[in-house]
């Protein structure tokens, strides 16, 4: 397939991911620099993406533009991109409620543009094997082999728009939402004083804590993510006749880690206590 001139509207540890395996791909890949930071200037540097100045440069010059951002931006990044008359394919790879996609989908069809369902699983890559991107929709295998050379790895779903980020929010509301769960038991422990009594049992007939605690320390600096993510999640279970609460609760959890945000990984102390305050 003939090298395309790709846009990445938001740039971020994922979207710079995204990118690189469009570029290994031997596409040009386009970023929007106006109203970014120093940090999202220099990682769009770093990854070789050339500037498009603004996003209304961005949607002139790229027949398709991926969007990877916090899922509470999702519809005012594409809103955007309408606003522009955009034609080419829009691809939404953010961790949003197949409702919310098809809705934005409609939006964008409206504008003119195809729009491709996207749902990224796992972490920002280095290499293969850790992380993929899933696609759906009318036009999905048709953009899948701009990405399918680099870091990530790439499948198709069969069906409508809304099955990648069906699949993403059920992913994520086990793997995440265990974590809300992890944080709040071992936090209702601690305030307790039972939680050196649960760790003993645990010992005999529980989960790994060295596991447990590891995933919590990680996940606090991420919290920050995961609270909008959460909402999305308990979205999609109303939708599918699931209780939405679990869900819920796990976003205020993540709520009140925020103040970890750009930190390193902290003790487990630390986040309960903050948990608690």
């Amino acid at each position: 397939m003939a090298g395309q001139r790709i846009g990445i509207v938001h740039p971020g540890q994922m979207g710079i991911v995204v990118a690189v395996s469009a570029h290994h791909g031997g596409n040009e890949v386009f970023w929007a620099s106006e109203g970014r930071s120093a940090a999202t200037r220099e990682r769009a540097s770093n990854a070789g993406l050339q500037d498009a100045g603004t996003l209304a440069k961005l949607c002139e010059f790229c027949p398709v533009m991926v969007s990877v951002c916090p899922p509470e931006f999702a519809e005012q990044m594409a809103e955007q991109v309408a606003r522009h008359s955009y034609q080419g394919t829009y691809v939404d790879a953010n961790a949003i409620s197949p409702e919310r996609a098809q809705r934005i989908a409609q939006g964008l069809k409206e504008s003119g543009a195809r729009f491709v369902d996207g749902g990224i699983i796992g972490p920002p890559a280095t290499k293969r094997g850790q992380t993929w991107l899933y696609l759906a929709g009318e036009y999905a295998a048709e953009i899948a082999p701009y990405f399918s050379r680099g870091p990530i790895e790439v499948e198709v779903l069969a069906g409508a728009v809304g099955r990648a980020s069906a699949l993403k929010m059920c992913f994520a509301g086990y793997s995440k939402g265990s974590i809300a769960l992890a944080c709040s038991v071992l936090a209702a422990a601690q305030q307790l004083e039972v939680l050196d009594d649960l760790k003993r049992q645990w010992a005999r007939s529980g989960p790994s804590l060295p596991g447990l605690e590891r995933e919590v320390s990680r996940a606090a600096p991420k919290a920050w993510r995961f609270s909008g993510e959460m909402h999305e999640i308990a979205a999609t279970f109303q939708s599918a006749g699931m209780p939405a609460e679990f869900h819920q609760a796990a976003e205020e959890i993540f709520r009140r880690l925020e103040s970890f945000k750009g930190r390193e990984e902290p003790c487990v102390k630390d986040v309960l206590d903050t948990l608690l305050k």
